[in-house]
């Protein structure tokens, strides 16, 4: 069980921390959203910003275009974790040219949008994609919910502030 714990926190939940303290932080800094509210004020916010998808921003557009808060973000991190793999796996075992033209350019362009295809689904269904290889859909549902949690928290905070706070905790801890 702690083992299930650790691999979730380091496959899914730090990237989920990551992306939600960088969207919230852009979210805080534009004034978009207000420091310090309930988080159900704040997921009320959310719910009126996904209304209004016209928003010009790439990444915030893109990201309500997965249902936004805590679902847009995972899914999100899912994605691009899904992309890395197969990066990573391509390089590694890359066939060469001749081998990826085999059966013509338009197969391997085919074989390309199908792939992306699967792999926005599998990201729209994070929550049974993590939950492969018998570690329970739980635990990964509860890691990657109190990493967007705490990442929507830390975003609150400036990366000054943060500065401020760790200086005065070493502070502290010399002095005990």
């Amino acid at each position: 069980m702690i083992f299930d714990i650790f691999a979730a926190t380091f496959t899914l939940g730090i990237p989920v921390f990551l992306i939600t303290w960088y969207l919230f932080r852009r979210l805080y800094r534009a004034g978009t959203l207000e420091q310090g509210v309930d988080f159900e004020s704040l997921k009320n916010k959310l719910k009126g910003m996904e209304k209004d998808k016209k928003s010009e921003d790439f990444l915030h557009r893109n990201w309500m275009k997965f249902g936004g808060g805590f679902y847009g973000i995972t899914a999100v991190a899912t994605l691009i974790l899904i992309e890395i793999a197969d990066l990573i796996s391509l390089i590694r075992e890359f066939p060469g040219i001749a081998t990826l033209l085999e059966n013509g350019l338009i197969s391997l362009i085919v074989d390309f949008i199908v792939n992306q295809i699967q792999n926005f689904f599998t990201a729209i269904l994070w929550f049974a994609h993590w939950g492969e290889g018998g570690i329970s859909m739980l635990t990964w549902a509860v890691v990657a919910y109190g990493s967007y949690y705490l990442g929507v928290r830390a975003a609150e905070r400036s990366i000054e502030e943060w500065q401020v706070w760790w200086q005065w905790r070493r502070e502290q801890n010399k002095e005990e």
